[in-house]
């Protein structure tokens, strides 16, 4: 079942620290935290394991979900799978005659990443089926109604996305990646 995000929009803006990072709790979009709000807003929803939630087979404390491109070979690192969710791009259109206020695009990327060192019970690799799974699990948060008024609440409605799916390599190994490119249009935002 897919967590109710809506009260959260009503609660006061603070952050939540994940090791280094400081993350603002979802909120209202305002012109001194155009950047860091819209990533957050977004963040929350997929770091949220009620709506996107770990594959079966992994330790409930597995990171997750990341800010960039985890160095794989690193100590620190977890393990495959892992979802990195971009930071904002925002592009401003005209404005109100007020000056105070523009439309907004939002634009970031969503990237699954799986690898087939995992297999199913019969030992079949099951790297390109979890991307699968978890992207299905992404798109269906999108399209939540309560995620989507949560956004709208928030600034960030007109959403749409694409998917892209293919395979790379990292360190040498063959990955499975899922990229969704997704934008919020003409979003109206205090901005002066």
């Amino acid at each position: 079942m897919l967590r109710h995000l809506w009260g959260l929009a009503f609660r006061r803006t603070g952050f939540k620290v994940l090791g280094q990072m400081a993350i603002l709790d979802s909120g209202r979009l305002s012109s001194s935290t155009l950047i860091r709000q819209t990533f957050a807003n977004l963040w929350n929803i997929i770091n949220d394991t009620d709506n996107v939630p770990l594959p079966s087979g992994l330790p409930s404390n597995h990171k997750y979900v990341y800010r960039r491109l985890p160095k794989t070979l690193g100590r620190g690192f977890n393990g495959y799978p892992f979802i990195v969710v971009s930071r904002s791009m925002p592009k401003k259109r005209p404005g109100t005659a007020s000056l105070t206020k523009s439309f907004m695009d939002f634009e970031f990327s969503i990237r699954v990443f799986t690898r087939d060192k995992d297999s199913d019970s019969l030992g079949n690799p099951n790297g390109a089926d979890q991307c699968d799974e978890i992207t299905d699990a992404i798109t269906t948060t999108l399209n939540d109604v309560d995620n989507r008024k949560s956004l709208l609440f928030n600034g960030m409605g007109n959403l749409e996305f694409d998917i892209d799916s293919d395979e790379d390599e990292i360190d040498d190994k063959t990955v499975f990646v899922s990229e969704f490119d997704i934008r919020f249009n003409n979003n109206l935002t205090a901005t002066g």
